[in-house]
């Protein structure tokens, strides 16, 4: 059976070590903890190394040999709903436990979001680099977070905001966008995202506090309707899967990782969000 070969005479530009990834992903959960709004959320985690996210990539190329770059999508999309689904079940029991209070439910629903928003931000530059593009600077990851989270309604306002006939942004733009024209688009991305949030937070709140079981059915499907939106969101951002292939995706990655290593089996998880 053919199975795709790494190249070994590619050699790494510049990468971060293992320890400073993993200082920089602790750094950021522990500010997405300590964030009191959904702007604050998001800024924690807009600085996840690239790196992290490239070897995520390289391991799930190993994991899936004979998987093209669609394909290896479409295994991001499941497991990042899987994923959000079962945390947020988890929350929704936890929340329910009888003598928890209220605020452990909520101090739940804090580490809850933390590691939803490392995960989200994680998912949505994974595939973002499948498809060959690659935000730059904050801004720019600013603007495809939110677009994502928001859903098809994120490309529209995205797309309105630069005058734009297509939906698919993210491919078209990105790369050629100015800081203060993001700006402007990442405010009224957060404007939007901000009210949303707010009509959603009481109910979805109350359905983890009702009794066991319950919360965690609730909590279930509220996750997984959150997934698939930022799911949808994204796949609109940045259109259909573009003309390349994985060895393409491998030369890419070049620069930023070191493709001769070869980790042993234990090391190489099917989950892309498995640390």
């Amino acid at each position: 059976m053919f199975e795709r070969k790494v190249p070994k005479f590619f050699k790494p530009a510049s990468r971060a070590s293992q320890k400073q990834m993993a200082t920089a992903m602790r750094e950021a959960m522990a500010k997405a903890r300590q964030a009191s709004n959904l702007g604050e959320v998001i800024d924690a985690v807009l600085d996840i190394p690239s790196e992290y996210i490239d070897n995520k990539l390289l391991r799930l190329v190993k994991t899936h040999p004979q998987a093209d770059l669609q394909e290896l999508e479409d295994i991001l999309n499941k497991q990042y709903i899987k994923r959000t689904a079962y945390a947020s079940s988890a929350v929704g029991a936890g929340a329910a436990v009888p003598g928890s209070g209220t605020g452990i439910a909520l101090g739940l629903t804090a580490g809850e979001l933390a590691v939803y928003a490392v995960q989200t931000t994680s998912y949505i530059l994974g595939v973002s680099r499948l498809h060959g593009v690659r935000p730059k600077d904050r801004e720019q990851r600013r603007a495809l977070v939110l677009s994502s989270l928001l859903g098809e309604q994120g490309a529209e306002i995205v797309s309105d905001q630069l005058g734009l006939r297509t939906l698919n942004w993210a491919r078209a733009s990105l790369k050629n966008l100015s800081s203060p024209t993001l700006g402007q688009v990442n405010k009224a991305l957060m404007k939007y995202a901000s009210k949303k949030l707010a009509h959603r937070t009481a109910g979805r709140m109350f359905g983890r506090l009702i009794p066991f079981g319950i919360g965690a059915g609730v909590g279930y499907l509220s996750g997984k309707a959150v997934a698939q939106r930022t799911v949808k969101g994204l796949q609109t951002a940045l259109g259909e899967s573009r003309d390349a292939s994985v060895s393409d995706l491998l030369v890419e990655l070049a620069p930023v990782i070191d493709l001769t290593s070869n980790p042993t089996r234990a090391n190489i998880g099917e989950d892309f969000f498995a640390d």
